[in-house]
């Protein structure tokens, strides 16, 4: 499976270069707000002084909740199928924050001077660019680990993000079973010299391994998954991880595997036959 450190390092660079100038930016931003806050708060006479000083930091730390919570959701959605899991509220979360902030900024800047001075409007500008940038540069950042994601073939919007990582062509992540899964058709749990094959003079996959390799995917379906499963969806998915996989030899493990574990089978109706 190809890692982080498998991307060209020209591209690890700019990912490290953009990271770093986001959370700067964000650092910048958060502060220039926190300040126009906490003079708006404490002229507005609401709280106390150890409220004023809290009360800044609620919009910033709630938008960057409301953000992991919808990338979350993103990825719960995809593992689940389901059309209860949205991001709905989340998004609304960063929608509300985002303009809280930027209404407080400029809110600061406009009582300043008033209507009538006239470099109001530009101390409104300026206060709404801080936030503004804060919110775009997440975005960007957000959007460049979907892109990386993407190539290592665990997509954000996919159950892939939270499956665990693949060691190697030989090892397959714990599960209810334990660390090897068994046999599909003998319940036999294979060896280490198994789990251990590598590839063949030819740079392909050994069979042991392809077919631990076969049986860790479909381990990681659900019962409504594998009913649908084919020999060319298999191969399909395995091929994003970088495994070559003849479509004949995954159906052959697919077939294998669905009559060591049997989906359940709907109830009969009483009295028939």
């Amino acid at each position: 499976m190809t890692k982080f450190r498998h991307l060209p390092a020209a591209g690890r660079a700019i990912i490290v270069v953009v990271a770093i100038g986001v959370f700067a930016i964000a650092l910048v931003a958060c502060a220039t707000s926190y300040n126009a806050i906490y003079r708006l708060v404490g002229q507005l006479g609401l709280y106390g002084y150890r409220i004023n000083q809290a009360f800044p930091l609620l919009l910033d730390a709630a938008f960057l909740v409301a953000e992991l919570a919808a990338i979350l959701g993103g990825i719960m959605r995809a593992v689940t199928r389901s059309d209860e899991v949205s991001a709905g509220w989340p998004g609304a979360a960063m929608l509300l924050c985002g303009l809280g902030t930027i209404g407080f900024n400029v809110g600061h800047a406009y009582l300043l001077g008033g209507r009538g001075d006239p470099l109001t409007v530009w101390r409104c500008v300026v206060a709404a660019l801080p936030p503004v940038l804060m919110m775009v540069s997440f975005q960007v950042l957000i959007a460049i680990v979907k892109w990386v994601m993407l190539h290592l073939g665990r997509p954000l919007n996919s159950a892939a993000a939270l499956s665990p990582a693949v060691t190697g062509y030989g090892m397959v992540p714990p599960a209810s079973y334990g660390l090897f899964p068994p046999h599909p058709v003998y319940g036999q749990v294979p060896s280490v010299g198994q789990q251990g094959v590598g590839q063949n003079g030819h740079g392909e996959l050994a069979e042991p391994t392809k077919r631990v390799a076969v049986e860790m995917y479909l381990s990681r379906l659900s019962p409504q998954e594998l009913g649908v499963a084919t020999g060319s969806s298999v191969v399909a998915a395995l091929a994003g991880q970088g495994i070559a996989v003849e479509e004949t030899y995954a159906g052959r493990i697919l077939g294998e595997w669905r009559v060591a574990h049997p989906t359940p089978s709907r109830p009969r109706r009483k009295g028939g036959r």
